[in-house]
Protein backbone atom coordinates (compact mmCIF):
# COMPACT_ATOMS: atom_id res chain seq x y z
CA UNK A 1 0.00 0.00 0.00
CA UNK A 2 2.77 2.48 0.92
CA UNK A 3 4.64 1.45 -2.19
CA UNK A 4 1.56 2.26 -4.30
CA UNK A 5 1.27 5.69 -2.66
CA UNK A 6 4.92 6.43 -3.39
CA UNK A 7 4.56 5.32 -7.02
CA UNK A 8 1.41 7.37 -7.53
CA UNK A 9 2.96 10.50 -6.05
CA UNK A 10 3.47 13.11 -8.77
CA UNK A 11 7.10 14.00 -9.49
CA UNK A 12 8.53 17.04 -7.76
CA UNK A 13 8.47 20.16 -9.87
CA UNK A 14 11.87 21.28 -11.14
CA UNK A 15 13.95 23.35 -8.75
CA UNK A 16 13.23 27.01 -9.45
CA UNK A 17 15.77 29.80 -9.60
CA UNK A 18 16.50 31.22 -6.17
CA UNK A 19 15.14 34.66 -5.35
CA UNK A 20 18.41 35.60 -3.66
CA UNK A 21 20.16 36.03 -7.02
CA UNK A 22 17.66 38.71 -7.96
CA UNK A 23 16.50 40.24 -4.70
CA UNK A 24 18.96 40.00 -1.81
CA UNK A 25 22.41 41.45 -2.27
CA UNK A 26 24.26 40.82 0.99
CA UNK A 27 26.94 43.30 1.98
CA UNK A 28 29.20 42.12 4.79
CA UNK A 29 30.74 44.50 7.29
CA UNK A 30 33.99 44.70 5.30
CA UNK A 31 32.10 45.65 2.11
CA UNK A 32 32.21 42.20 0.52
CA UNK A 33 29.13 41.56 -1.62
CA UNK A 34 27.65 38.09 -1.92
CA UNK A 35 24.32 36.77 -3.16
CA UNK A 36 22.89 35.22 -0.04
CA UNK A 37 22.59 35.55 3.73
CA UNK A 38 23.50 31.86 4.03
CA UNK A 39 26.85 32.43 2.30
CA UNK A 40 28.87 33.03 5.47
CA UNK A 41 32.02 31.62 3.82
CA UNK A 42 31.66 34.20 1.00
CA UNK A 43 31.73 31.51 -1.69
CA UNK A 44 29.55 33.64 -3.97
CA UNK A 45 31.71 36.73 -3.57
CA UNK A 46 30.98 39.27 -6.28
CA UNK A 47 33.38 41.98 -5.17
CA UNK A 48 33.54 44.78 -2.64
CA UNK A 49 31.21 47.78 -2.54
CA UNK A 50 34.00 49.91 -1.09
CA UNK A 51 35.91 49.36 -4.34
CA UNK A 52 33.09 49.16 -6.93
CA UNK A 53 29.52 50.46 -6.96
CA UNK A 54 26.90 47.97 -5.78
CA UNK A 55 24.91 48.45 -9.00
CA UNK A 56 27.91 47.48 -11.12
CA UNK A 57 28.58 44.34 -9.10
CA UNK A 58 24.91 43.33 -8.90
CA UNK A 59 24.45 43.69 -12.65
CA UNK A 60 27.86 42.32 -13.64
CA UNK A 61 28.78 39.35 -15.82
CA UNK A 62 29.43 36.89 -12.98
CA UNK A 63 25.98 37.22 -11.45
CA UNK A 64 24.40 37.32 -14.90
CA UNK A 65 25.98 33.93 -15.66
CA UNK A 66 24.73 32.50 -12.37
CA UNK A 67 21.20 33.79 -13.01
CA UNK A 68 21.13 32.24 -16.48
CA UNK A 69 22.47 28.95 -15.08
CA UNK A 70 19.75 28.87 -12.43
CA UNK A 71 17.04 29.72 -14.93
CA UNK A 72 18.09 26.79 -17.12
CA UNK A 73 18.44 24.37 -14.21
CA UNK A 74 22.24 24.20 -14.38
CA UNK A 75 22.75 24.70 -10.64
CA UNK A 76 26.30 23.34 -10.74
CA UNK A 77 27.26 26.52 -12.65
CA UNK A 78 25.15 28.92 -10.60
CA UNK A 79 27.54 30.01 -7.89
CA UNK A 80 29.62 27.87 -5.54
CA UNK A 81 27.28 28.34 -2.58
CA UNK A 82 24.21 27.55 -4.70
CA UNK A 83 25.17 24.06 -5.78
CA UNK A 84 24.26 22.30 -2.54
CA UNK A 85 21.65 24.76 -1.27
CA UNK A 86 18.02 23.79 -0.88
CA UNK A 87 17.03 27.34 -2.08
CA UNK A 88 13.96 27.35 0.13
CA UNK A 89 15.51 29.78 2.62
CA UNK A 90 15.32 32.62 0.10
CA UNK A 91 12.41 31.19 -1.84
CA UNK A 92 11.82 30.92 -5.54
CA UNK A 93 12.31 33.88 -7.81
CA UNK A 94 8.98 34.81 -9.40
CA UNK A 95 8.79 33.19 -12.84
CA UNK A 96 7.64 36.40 -14.52
CA UNK A 97 10.63 38.26 -13.05
CA UNK A 98 13.08 35.61 -14.29
CA UNK A 99 11.48 35.54 -17.75
CA UNK A 100 11.56 39.35 -17.99
CA UNK A 101 15.24 39.37 -17.00
CA UNK A 102 16.15 36.77 -19.60
CA UNK A 103 14.22 38.63 -22.26
CA UNK A 104 15.72 42.01 -21.31
CA UNK A 105 19.25 40.60 -21.41
CA UNK A 106 18.76 38.86 -24.76
CA UNK A 107 19.05 35.33 -23.36
CA UNK A 108 16.57 33.79 -25.81
CA UNK A 109 17.82 30.21 -25.51
CA UNK A 110 17.81 30.41 -21.71
CA UNK A 111 14.31 31.89 -21.80
CA UNK A 112 13.08 29.02 -23.96
CA UNK A 113 14.63 26.45 -21.59
CA UNK A 114 13.21 28.26 -18.55
CA UNK A 115 9.72 28.33 -20.04
CA UNK A 116 9.92 24.65 -20.94
CA UNK A 117 11.06 23.73 -17.41
CA UNK A 118 8.12 25.66 -15.96
CA UNK A 119 5.47 23.88 -18.04
CA UNK A 120 5.71 20.78 -15.86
Amino acid sequence: MLRDLIRSRPPDPPRPPCAALWETPMVHVDGTLTTCCLDEALQNRLGNVLEQPLADLWSGPVLHGWRVAQATGDFARSGPACTGCNWRSAGAAPADQVAAYLERTGERTALRIFQERNKR
